[in-house]
């Protein structure tokens, strides 16, 4: 079992937390009740909640990657391991351009824990 990659999947249950929490407070918002009913309003709220629960999901994926690490030497674990990276990493930058530093920090945060857990994994 790989004790990084097992941390790296309590990041994303932790991100997957956090994510609802911060969507109930945005979505509280003055601004954003007076479009409640348009488009924007559902898919900006159901869009949000997928991601909560992909972030849920990834966390699961890189628990069963912790119980057998040999799981990412297979080029579609590889291509998913790299995708949620970068996901990770342009989340954190489109946070910081925004003004959102708690979001910043945690999805960096789980980006660098994430890639390297894989890469030791993988190297």
């Amino acid at each position: 079992m790989s004790t990084i990659l097992k941390a790296s999947a309590a990041s994303f249950a932790l991100l997957s937390l956090g994510h609802t929490i911060s969507g109930r407070e945005w979505t509280s918002d003055k601004v954003f009740k007076n479009i409640k009913g348009s488009r924007s309003w559902a898919c900006g709220t159901v869009g949000w909640y997928q991601g909560s629960a992909f972030l849920f999901i990834s966390g699961i994926l890189h628990y069963q990657w912790s119980r057998d690490p040999s799981l990412l030497q297979d080029p579609l674990n590889k291509a998913i391991a790299a995708i949620i990276n970068v996901l990770l990493w342009v989340s954190s930058s489109w946070y910081v351009k925004n003004g959102v530093t708690p979001s910043a920090v945690a999805c960096g945060f789980s980006a660098a824990l994430q890639g390297f857990a894989v890469l030791k994994e993988i190297l």
